[in-house]
């Protein structure tokens, strides 16, 4: 799943690419993947200049003048592709917004867990709507997030919860929990002030990295171009079930934890239950 970093490298480029085009028509190839404004795509976002494109949380937003914004949700399997019109369509393309250089923005979901959401102003709402959003990791102060980690959860739900901080995934947890040593099932509130802080560091730090990478390649995420991150190949836990830690030697193990697979160093992150 695009966790932060692959939508900020997919939001960049788009910026770089696209922004002050102006949409020329609109196609949705399947209409139960749009939400929002009732009305037809076309009709919204037609003759509407793309202000700019930029990312929030996990999602990509293409913000058009006059206002409405185009809201992409890439949930599991979900790629925004810039490509030539005349070029043929990949499988599962659903939208696809013509811009005035002949360019298409193309939205493809082969397992339709994301979708694509038109904000325009209106009372009126069709389909689902998009969650509220918790803080930007990169944006958070050591005050707010021993604030956010003051609550009787385990640590790794914590961080997966996008109410309470907004962005992070399987990937990018797991490779932040083992850098500051913590175990994913500690209870948030018992972290001592010194493993909190190493958390933020440890988070910031491997967003920042991976965003340098471009993101992680595990299965469907691709660049903009079909190009796919390299960030996976820098991963010290995720996905490493059985390989030795990279810290200490001892195998890496998988775990569940919140219902999704964590990948954990027994011996880098004890868990250690309060007294």
């Amino acid at each position: 799943m695009p966790e932060l970093p692959e939508a900020e490298t997919i939001a960049r480029a788009l910026d770089r690419l696209v922004c002050a085009s102006v949409i020329s028509t609109a196609r949705v190839m399947r209409r139960d993947v749009v939400h929002g404004d009732p009305r037809p795509l076309g009709r919204v976002v037609s003759g509407r200049r793309i202000a700019r494109v930029y990312r929030r949380a996990k999602r990509v937003i293409v913000a058009l003048d006059p206002p409405v914004e185009i809201v992409f949700h890439l949930g599991m399997s979900g790629r925004l592709t810039v490509e030539p019109a005349a070029a043929p369509a990949a499988k599962h393309t659903h939208v696809r917004l013509l811009d005035d250089g002949r360019r298409e923005i193309r939205f493809c979901d082969p397992r339709r867990f994301g979708g694509v959401w038109v904000h325009a102003g209106g009372a009126r709402h069709v389909g689902r709507r998009l969650g509220p959003l918790g803080a930007e990791p990169l944006e958070l102060t050591k005050k707010g997030f021993a604030k956010i980690l003051n609550r009787n959860r385990q640590i790794k739900a914590l961080l997966l919860d996008q109410t309470a901080i907004a962005g992070l995934g399987n990937i990018y947890c797991d490779e932040s929990l083992f850098r500051a040593r913590v175990h994913p099932l500690t209870l948030a509130k018992d972290l001592r002030p010194v493993q909190t802080a190493a958390l933020l560091r440890s988070i910031k730090t491997v967003l920042r990295a991976a965003i340098k990478h471009r993101g992680s390649t595990i299965n469907d995420y691709r660049q903009v171009h079909g190009a796919a991150g390299t960030f996976q190949h820098s991963h010290r836990v995720y996905g490493r079930e059985s390989a030795p830690c990279v810290r200490c030697g001892l195998k890496i193990i998988k775990l569940t934890t919140a219902g999704r697979s964590t990948f954990v160093c027994p011996a880098c992150q004890p868990r250690v239950t309060a007294t």
